[in-house]
């Protein structure tokens, strides 16, 4: 995670473009462009079709607002990189750039923990929901998930120099004892560890919710109201699924490569730049999956992004009032 942090993100970086580094570059570019419109696409959807009335969206909208600047800001600094390691202009750019990916990665995760935690409250006691979870304390929770994405971003630059955080990424040995608490306290700990638990619990609990009352629908004649019932507590768990499937696929875009930097940071073996590579890219396409998840499988967003390009591209004739129409057919009498 710390080379994913710097502006040189190989273990062995040579200055000479070669095939596998143009074929990076262009599915990088790929994913800019990929995760720049879903994002951008999924913020307007929730924004202007009034999501946001749902407190739920509330943690949706994080989790694509960070996809979406880690497109816009992290990902072109990668891509800078491979061209040029000594393209920024300044140094400050880089302690600027330093930190965005830990930011944003961490905003994602921390938001997906928040949505299994919410999710798990609409479905364990839907009635008393909007006690439990107010919009106040839904916005709280959006600014620690910043508050604390930020805190767990900064340390580096605190510690190491400049040549570290611009072009090499390797740790700082003055400050080795840091490194190694950050790495595993603060890295491993809360941006993979923690949020696994809260995710797993959450989606289990969840799982044996439904379990539970499959088995009492079974057993009782579906009435009316407990058939209404039935339908809207099968949609939050369709809905939970697709959540459990997002969270999943973050934490294996993520893993793969948090196990490749704690070998090349800490081990003494090296790692081909090609698996490097690789999990780089697997990370980075999980900014451009999560939208693409949510549009497909996602009903209410699918039909308010249906319902925004309809007004967008299929603009209603504008009506005439009815005394102006009874005015202008009366001139021509």
């Amino acid at each position: 995670m710390a080379d994913y942090n710097s502006t040189s993100s190989t273990p062995t970086q040579s200055s000479t473009l070669t095939v596998s580094g143009i074929f990076l570059i262009a599915y990088l570019s790929l994913i800019v462009v990929t995760a720049l419109g879903g994002n951008g696409l999924l913020v307007t959807v929730i924004i202007r079709r009034q999501l946001l009335q749902k407190v739920h969206y509330y943690f949706i909208l994080s989790l694509a607002t960070s996809d979406f600047l880690n497109g816009l800001l992290k990902i072109p600094t990668t891509i800078l990189g491979r061209f040029d390691r000594n393209w920024y202009p300044s140094y400050t750019i880089c302690y600027f750039t330093t930190p965005l990916g830990v930011l944003f990665g961490a905003a994602s995760v921390f938001s997906l923990s928040a949505v299994a935690i919410n999710r798990y409250l609409v479905i364990s006691s839907p009635l008393n929901y909007t006690d439990r979870m107010p919009p106040y304390l839904a916005k709280t929770l959006l600014a620690l998930i910043w508050f604390g994405s930020l805190c767990l971003a900064i340390p580096p630059v605190m510690w190491r120099e400049k040549e570290a955080i611009c072009r090499s990424g390797k740790i700082s040995e003055e400050h080795y004892t840091s490194e190694v608490l950050y790495f595993f306290l603060a890295l491993w700990l809360f941006v993979i560890v923690i949020p696994c638990i809260v995710m797993s619990v959450s989606y289990v609990k969840i799982y044996l919710i439904a379990r539970y009352h499959a088995l009492q629908i079974d057993s009782q004649i579906q009435a009316s109201t407990l058939y209404q019932q039935t339908r809207k507590r099968r949609k939050d768990l369709k809905a939970a699924a697709v959540l459990a499937v997002i969270g999943g696929i973050f934490i294996l875009c993520w893993l793969p490569f948090f196990i490749v930097q704690t070998v090349h940071k800490f081990g003494k073996g090296q790692i081909s730049p090609i698996y490097f590579n690789i999990f780089l890219c697997v990370m980075y396409t999980n900014s451009a999956l999560d939208p693409t998840l949510l549009f497909l499988f996602n009903a209410e967003i699918r039909r308010a992004l249906v319902r925004m390009l309809c007004r967008v591209f299929f603009k209603p004739k504008p009506q005439i009032p009815q005394s102006e129409l009874s005015s202008f057919l009366n001139q021509g009498a």
